[in-house]
């Protein structure tokens, strides 16, 4: 869960650490524990035995003041999922989007990003300015997020890297080798994969189920963990909010213990998600939070997870306050908690941050390495482009455009002039929308028209607690609410409480058991830091009262209300996300109002709006039309599902009257996640998908519709016709139709499509033996030619189909890809191997892995183009 600038500026976060001393303030503080020439155990010994349960308490919790008697200094935890976040106000390079880096089907690539974000880690930590609390930049990570993408309504499928369990591992691996490095004693930074494990609903993430067979989290929702942790040797995981059959992740032994720890052999640390501990005590939905309701108070919280040995670090306070009452009451011992400390500590030594600044591999790199590696985030971006359709117009494919042909060129739609990151995004310099790339491509020769998408109303909804900054005494974001019985909130008040929102309706009752009067007042106070900077829309749906809204004391709103009629009351306020605002919201209640209701929220920065015809008129004098369409983080993000199937309904109705008017238009759209639209499919003759690009965004999306890049990147993902053809948005079972693994109705577009500017073909395919031992591998090679007119991009995909009967068998699943560069005329022969362990189920019967006999190898450049295929035996 993601924290915001101002919490995590307040917090003295993550693992105790000595913040950067060099080697003479070390010196004072004469222990082994500072000698890094000690073994590391010996080292966590030492400092094990010096210091108390509060202490160690101290230092596996977020906010602690560290232990400054032995010069113990704590450092706040970053994000980093698509480039650095942490901290906001300092611009790091922005990367695509996480699906749109699985889209690339490049990990090598997805390597060199994570070596680069390491190194602005790096740069920031030893060159760069402190914080307000006299901290370094962050060195420790909860990235990547590596929760399958099993269906597209899910809100943060765009940080995940598809619904393919080798994709997922294989692009997390590369991303996490990239941010640890390679040096022989130091990691580079900590990298932290999440959520484990099935974190897949953002409507009930606090408190939902995941109802998941031991064979389908073995064989599906596992492997990319697995092999993060094995491959990777990534050193920290973040567990789920949500149960896993009926058991909270937080608190699953069986989740954490046996299997992460026991069968996997994971050396680092563990931590829940944001409050995922408080979120097991009852309690939670009188406060209006959701939560799972199962132990009586945090003391018996905290002792479940110590004495299960699922945590080892806390980003509440639990393990400073409420473990030290539970050591105290005997629910649980010191020796649990301090497993906990040397397990988080173990990772900081590893670091290197408790030794001299002086032995780093990366002191050295400047402060001025933030922001270099721009040349990196284009090639990334634009190995993303996925042409999802090219098809004739005028005997030609539409794509790519020829320049040397158009006079004008009309640039359309809600994204043509916003580059939408997607959430976990830092700040960039000098992004580039699509707009401005494909003006800097036409330069003075092609005129571009271009038509704004005019602003509209929309939903407001609710702050989400990530963004809230007025904590609780266990560090969750709420409200402060205060009760007076008196309409103008004089005088003692009657009462207070925190709430998770406002959204309320009184009719009988009142706010609070202790207002007595019928005129009273509610003033609920909060800060806030924004997911981004621009203009948003603050408002209050209200009835039966005075409503005001101010910002950092200063009105934005005032109305008188009225008694029997619902209202609604808005007003724009541009938001610094480098910045916290304290938002106070007061409602005074009117004697003669029945009903009394409340409702706030904002609605992020945007340029959604109902299409208003300018956009045919220029379609209609242009050469071409380009109609930058999709999504955005109003539609999809943490906390909100996706509510609708395909494009909003004014998108649709735009390019209905556009490609009417010119059939020369070119659809580019952004999104996290599918867009389900067979009109789009049927009516619009080409279709780049280009995710969340990144900064470099829009020169990537002119450079593959104008040529310069021939797009290669392929779905991660199965783009479904429509939601009807999924089954229930909660349903975990795999075999009733989800993934290309199980899907078996037409896909839109299928999982690994992606069109091309050239052609390619595939063949002798070759395997080194067709009978292969069990322990052995399957060595096998294809020849791939470019036969087209331009250079480009083609990804070798090599699936298996068990040609042996056996429960739950999948049609077939990816177990070898590789993507590779041809000039025009050129072959090559790609050499792919699987271990043929790979290969196995798991049998329920015996709850182990069990392998067939026969298994057919198919190559293709989709799965739903396979060219080429053999069989092998396995003896």
């Amino acid at each position: 869960m993601k924290k915001t600038a101002l919490a995590i500026s307040m917090a003295l976060a993550s693992t105790s650490v000595l913040a950067a001393m060099s080697a003479e303030e070390i010196a004072q503080y004469d222990i082994p524990f500072y000698d890094h020439t000690l073994d590391i155990e010996d080292r966590l010994n030492d400092i094990s035995q010096r210091l108390t349960d509060e202490e160690k308490g101290h230092m596996i919790t977020l906010w602690n003041k560290g232990v400054p008697r032995y010069g113990l200094k704590s450092f706040p935890p970053g994000e980093a999922l698509h480039g650095l976040v942490t901290p906001r106000e300092i611009p790091h390079t922005v990367f695509p989007q996480s699906i749109g880096l699985a889209a690339t089907w490049d990990p090598a690539a997805m390597k060199r990003m994570g070596d680069a974000v390491s190194d602005e880690a790096r740069a920031q930590y030893h060159n760069g300015p402190l914080d307000n609390r006299g901290q370094k930049g962050p060195l420790t990570f909860w990235s990547p997020v590596i929760n399958i993408a099993r269906d597209p309504r899910w809100g943060r499928t765009q940080e995940a890297y598809g619904e393919d369990p080798l994709v997922n591992g294989t692009f997390a691996t590369a991303y996490v080798q990239g941010l640890q490095g390679d040096h022989p004693k130091y990691l580079k930074t900590a990298a932290g994969a999440k959520h484990f494990v099935a974190n897949n609903e953002e409507h009930n993430r606090f408190n939902g189920n995941a109802d998941i067979s031991e064979k389908q989290l073995r064989e599906y929702y596992f492997p990319a963990y697995k092999q993060v942790v094995q491959e990777g040797d990534a050193k920290i995981i973040m567990t789920a909010y949500n149960r896993l059959n009926g058991e909270p992740a937080v608190t699953n032994k069986w989740l954490v213990k046996d299997v992460l720890r026991g069968e996997w052999g994971f050396d680092g640390f563990v931590l829940g998600d944001y409050g995922s501990i408080l979120m097991t005590t009852k309690g939670w939905g009188e406060r209006g939070f959701q939560g799972h309701e199962i132990y009586e108070n945090y003391v018996e919280a905290t002792a479940a997870v110590l004495n299960a040995e699922t945590l080892d670090f806390d980003n509440t306070r639990v393990f400073r306050r409420e473990a030290l009452t539970a050591i105290e009451q005997g629910k649980t011992t010191s020796a649990q908690l301090d497993r906990a400390f040397r397990n988080t500590m173990r990772v900081g030594l590893q670091l290197g941050m408790f030794d001299p600044e002086e032995l780093s591999p990366w002191k050295d790199l400047p402060f001025e390495t933030l922001t270099t590696f721009k040349d990196l985030a284009l090639e990334l971006a634009e190995k993303s482009m996925v042409l999802l359709q090219n098809e004739p117009v005028n005997g030609t494919p539409l794509l790519p455009l020829d320049k040397s042909a158009l006079k004008t060129v009309a640039v359309i739609g809600p994204n043509a002039d916003v580059l939408n990151y997607g959430t976990y995004s830092g700040t960039a310099t000098d992004p580039v929308t699509p707009l401005q790339g494909i003006r800097d491509y036409l330069g003075d020769d092609v005129e571009v028209l271009y038509v704004p998408w005019a602003t509209d109303e929309d939903e407001l909804t609710h702050i989400a607690m990530d963004n809230i900054s007025t904590l609780d005494n266990q560090g969750l974001g709420v409200w402060r609410a205060v009760y007076h019985d008196d309409q103008m909130a004089r005088g003692k008040p009657a009462g207070r409480e925190n709430v998770a929102h406002i959204d309320f309706s009184w009719t009988d009752d009142k706010p609070h058991e202790a207002l007595t009067k019928d005129r009273y007042s509610v003033t609920y106070t909060t800060t806030v830091v924004p997911p981004q900077s621009g203009l948003y829309t603050l408002g209050l749906e209200h009835q039966g009262g005075d409503v005001v809204i101010n910002v950092n004391g200063g009105p934005l709103i005032r109305d008188h209300g009225d008694a029997n009629k619902l209202l609604r009351s808005t007003q724009e306020i541009e938001l610094d996300a480098s910045q916290a605002y304290e938002i106070t919201v007061v409602s005074m209640r009117k004697g003669n109002a029945k009903d009394h209701v409340l409702r706030f929220g904002w609605q992020l920065p945007q340029e959604e709006s109902q299409f208003e015809g300018g956009e045919l008129e220029v379609a209609k004098q242009a050469d071409a039309v380009i109609a930058v369409m999709g999504l955005s983080v109003d539609y999809e993000r943490e906390s909100i599902d996706r509510a609708f199937e395909g494009l909003p309904q004014a998108q649709t109705d735009m390019l209905r009257s556009v490609v009417n008017a010119n059939p020369n238009t070119v659809v580019v759209m952004q999104s996290g996640s599918s867009i389900e639209s067979p009109w789009l499919k049927d009516n619009v003759p080409a279709i780049l998908q280009s995710w969340y690009p990144g900064e470099q965004g829009g020169n990537a999306i002119a450079n593959t519709l104008f040529g310069d890049n021939n797009p290669g990147g392929k779905l991660p993902q199965t783009w479904v016709r429509s939601w009807d053809d999924l089954p229930p948005f909660n349903d975990y079972d795999m075999t009733k139709g989800r993934s290309y693994w199980y899907f078996d109705k037409e896909p839109l577009f299928a999982f690994g499509h992606g069109l091309s500017y050239t052609d390619f073909t595939m063949d002798k395919l070759k395997l080194k033996s067709n009978k292969v031992k069990q322990d052995g591998t399957i060595d096998l090679s294809v020849r791939v030619k470019n036969t087209g007119k331009v250079d480009g991009d083609e990804v070798v995909q090599v699936y298996v189909h068990d040609k042996f009967d056996r429960s739950d068998k999948p049609q077939q699943r990816l177990k070898a890809f590789e993507r590779v560069s041809l000039k025009k005329g050129e072959r090559k022969t790609v050499d792919l191997s699987i271990d043929v362990a790979d290969l196995a189920y798991w049998d329920e019967q015996t709850k182990d892995w069990a392998l067939g006999d026969r298994y057919e190898i198919r190559v293709g450049n989709a799965s739903d183009n396979i060219k080429l295929t053999d069989t092998v035996r396995v003896k």
